[in-house]
């Protein structure tokens, strides 16, 4: 079993090596609907670990649900796609 912090590196390192690799083939602006795939996609590859968008009327739309082990994490990330939204017009506009 690996430890907390050998798992947070190996999760830091997927998710973000994921969302950049995803975005080098991407030339127009993106939808919030695609960043979210683009997130979910990521999660999705990191071992251990469930990830879904929960329930719109339950939860809010922008709300995903990480299951590892026992533990159920609630995570609101319209924070998350706001940024990534930013940073990717920018990177387009500097192009």
């Amino acid at each position: 079993m690996k430890s907390a912090d050998e798992w947070k590196q190996e999760f830091a390192s997927v998710f973000f090596h994921s969302i950049l690799t995803d975005l080098a083939l991407i030339e127009d602006d993106l939808s919030d609907f695609e960043i979210k795939q683009l997130v979910l996609r990521a999660l999705q590859k990191v071992p251990e670990m469930d990830v879904e968008w929960g329930e719109a009327d339950r939860f809010g739309k922008s709300t995903l649900l990480i299951k590892k082990g026992q533990s159920l994490l609630v995570v609101e990330s319209t924070a998350l796609i706001n940024t990534i939204r930013v940073l990717w017009s920018e990177y387009l506009a500097n192009r």
